[in-house]
């Protein structure tokens, strides 16, 4: 690793138009997953559980691409020059998580309301010193889904290091992604059960990078060989879509079993648990299967439009995760106020609040991505508001626009 300034930068530029496919799709698993928590009995429904177990996923997509783009992007480099690369690492992911903090704080403090929007906010429960410290426990620990990106930036303190060991020890890839396959099965169960001598709570769990050693160092290896990687999924698609399906089923039974009194030993039951052993086939499966899914969409055989949409999906991605909160809590207290959960299944809720936020989502990220205000709210550069419209011939030239300074940018320099 070195800082020095002699060094002519030179990361990888090419944009890889199937990953960026895969944006709006991990977006929308991630809405679905906190639709599912806001509008379906968690508690009494197996349907509603297993479907939690299956678009959990999406975190662990969301890490394993972007630690795959960021390795990527510097795979063809001898050092990572420090300077540069916490510029712009705080451009992508620590600005937008700051100010994302600092919106949802007093949404996290509204109360509810008898009159429309049903919320209210006292300034003393944000403008107090106790309102103080609830922002900096928030900024610390990540308010809800932004701890993502706090997941992110603990793996960007030891990217450069990683990156240093990888590419001084080649040899080392194979035991690494075994070493880190066992530490993911491993590591969940014995904090469970204490063995560490301390407890850790599950919601500090999920904030620490040491949870996701398989996604994110596996993600950096795939880099190192992302064209055989390629290839070989491609040769393959139908066998790793076939047991994507079959691991899918596996937790979705054994919780069916566990509920309806058959004994099996309680860590063999997933019960909506993301980090639980059975579920992680599955995860790896549902990578690689929305991995295909983008290489499909961005396929010279789909439509101008198809690829288009695709295409404004992908620019829109970064401000759909950041925003999406907001559009899911007050349609929440929206059709609560007007008794809407009494009467509509709430598959059906389910499903209209992924469409609406995540259209609403798109709106916010094509408006504001046209001010400003660009990159801290949605995370990537200003552009011009005549794009705001997908045209047949904007994917054409796809390989050199800015989509964004997002954790999936591939181009670092």
């Amino acid at each position: 690793m070195s800082t020095a300034p002699e060094a002519t930068p030179s990361g990888t530029r090419q944009r890889l138009e199937h990953v960026d496919a895969m944006r709006p799709i991990k977006q929308t698993a991630v809405i679905s997953t906190h639709a599912l928590i806001y509008f379906s009995p968690l508690s009494t429904s197996l349907l509603a559980a297993g479907l939690l177990t299956l678009t959990h996923f999406s975190r662990d997509a969301f890490l394993f691409v972007s630690a795959c783009m960021l390795a990527y992007s510097y795979r063809d480099l001898a050092t990572v020059q420090l300077a540069h690369y916490w510029k712009r690492r705080f451009m992508a992911v620590g600005l937008p998580y700051l100010i994302w903090s600092v919106i949802y704080f007093p949404i996290a403090s509204m109360k509810e309301s008898a009159t429309f929007p049903y919320y209210h906010l006292a300034m003393s429960s944000i403008f107090s010193g106790a309102g103080a410290h609830k922002l900096l426990i928030v900024v610390c620990t990540g308010y809800y889904h932004l701890y993502f990106l706090l997941v992110l930036l603990e793996f960007y303190v030891f990217f450069p290091f990683v990156f240093y060991l990888i590419r001084r020890f080649p040899k080392c890839h194979l035991p690494l992604i075994a070493g880190s396959l066992v530490w993911q099965l491993v590591y969940p169960w014995v904090l469970t059960h204490g063995l560490l001598g301390f407890a850790i709570s599950s919601k500090l769990e999920t904030r620490l990078v040491f949870s996701y050693p398989l996604y994110l160092l596996g993600g950096v290896v795939v880099a190192l060989y992302l064209e055989q990687f390629h290839d070989w999924v491609l040769r393959h698609k139908r066998a790793l879509l076939s047991w994507t399906v079959v691991f899918a089923a596996v937790p979705i039974v054994l919780d069916y079993l566990y509920r309806h009194g058959h004994h099996l030993p309680k860590i063999m039951v997933p019960g909506a648990d993301p980090f639980a052993a059975w579920v992680v086939p599955y995860d790896v499966g549902a990578i690689i299967a929305v991995y295909l899914l983008g290489v499909y969409l961005v396929s010279p055989k789909r439509s101008a439009r198809t690829r288009a949409i695709t295409k404004s999906g992908s620019e829109a991605a970064y401000g759909i995760y950041l925003s999406q909160i907001i559009w899911i809590v007050f349609l929440h207290r929206w059709a609560l106020e007007w008794g809407i959960l009494r009467h509509v299944p709430w598959l059906i809720m389910m499903l209209f609040a992924v469409t609406f936020a995540y259209l609403v989502g798109w709106l916010f990220s094509a408006l504001f991505a046209r001010t400003p205000l660009a990159r801290g709210l949605v995370g990537r550069s200003q552009v011009p508001w005549n794009t705001l419209i997908p045209r047949r011939g904007q994917f054409a030239t796809a390989a050199h626009d800015d989509f964004g300074e997002g954790p999936l940018n591939l181009t670092d320099y």
